[in-house]
């Protein structure tokens, strides 16, 4: 098939790049902040390599880049040492991408807000396992990824010409704010927008230009909030020169990925900030269906080109070849 996937009547070979797993020794860490956080709760601890090549056979899809999701390593009720349980997962992962051959690639996960560890990881990470790319949280304890204390991470990561996924999590300072709300049911939106503004704001976008930001959900709540981040410099002067090429250029350079954007309403307001070319496919699995999410996905009724352009091109484009 051609990387288009336009002159062969088959589907396009599908790529996931937001599919998380759970390894079995990071379950019981992460076990109660599911059931406090999670729908479904059960059927996401019950993850295993064989439960997630049915589903993607089941949602067509050839390759799932796979990434820890909340609430990552950092487990604030415990003394878990972050450092080794990144080491274990990205072991895991690289097992998994070894193993498998092109069903599963993997995101590194990072030991943050630890930075010395966290560019530890990242070396081994591409230099000994094969990563495609790096897994962030939007925030860590209450920092925001253009924080100046990650400076050393981001630096680097642009150094590498990373690919970063980035994916929400509940901060400190809005857990349990609204009483029997789930915390990913509405902070992980804004959580996400929170740390976008950061790193326009704090000129790391710019710094940094190399980084392949991918955020996760579209994006969040930025399709919300976009003109008004956009424009922020306008009413705080000293802040434009963080940004010399423009908010617009800056945010431009941002991906997306399509989880939670298959009903019309959240796809349109992503593409108001979000180019077509930038946008990629991805299901959230396990807390996300695969087969359902691209049953509403195709029920978007997009044209052909730009359908085979978020299942597939964009991300051939982004990562090139295997």
């Amino acid at each position: 098939m051609t990387s288009t996937g336009l002159t062969d009547s088959a589907a396009p070979e599908i790529i996931d790049v937001h599919h998380h797993y759970l390894p079995p020794f990071y379950k019981d860490h992460a076990r109660s902040w599911l059931v406090n956080n999670a729908s479904g709760a059960d059927r996401i601890v019950n993850w295993s390599p064989e439960r997630a090549k049915d589903a993607l056979h089941a949602g067509c899809i050839k390759t799932a880049i796979l990434s820890i999701s909340a609430p990552g390593l950092v487990f604030y009720d415990s003394n878990v040492k972050v450092e080794s349980l990144a080491q274990r997962c990205n072991d895991y992962a690289a097992g998994l991408s070894r193993d498998h051959g092109l069903t599963f690639r993997f995101f590194t996960a990072l030991p943050m807000p630890d930075v010395a560890a966290s560019l530890r990881e990242i070396a081994r990470g591409y230099d000994e396992l094969g990563a495609v790319g790096v897994g962030l949280l939007t925030s860590y304890r209450g920092k925001y990824l253009g924080d100046p204390s990650f400076a050393p991470v981001l630096e680097e990561l642009d150094r590498r010409h990373s690919i970063v996924h980035v994916h929400p999590t509940d901060a400190p300072c809005c857990r349990g704010l609204v009483p029997d709300i789930p915390n990913p049911l509405i902070e992980f939106l804004f959580d996400t927008a929170r740390t976008i503004t950061n790193l326009l704001w704090s000129g790391s976008l710019s710094r940094f230009p190399n980084i392949r930001f991918i955020f996760s959900h579209g994006g969040g709540a930025m399709a919300s909030v976009y003109p008004r981040v956009a424009n922020l410099g306008a009413y705080v002067p000293h802040m434009i020169e963080r940004v010399p090429e423009g908010t617009k250029a800056a945010l431009a350079r941002l991906y997306a990925d399509t989880a939670s954007l298959t009903s019309p309403a959240p796809f349109e307001g992503a593409r108001q900030w979000i180019s077509p070319d930038h946008l990629l496919f991805g299901t959230d699995y396990p807390w996300g269906d695969t087969k359902g999410t691209l049953t509403a996905f195709d029920e978007l009724q997009l044209d052909e080109v730009l359908s085979c352009k978020i299942k597939r091109d964009n991300a051939v484009a982004l990562f090139g070849a295997w």
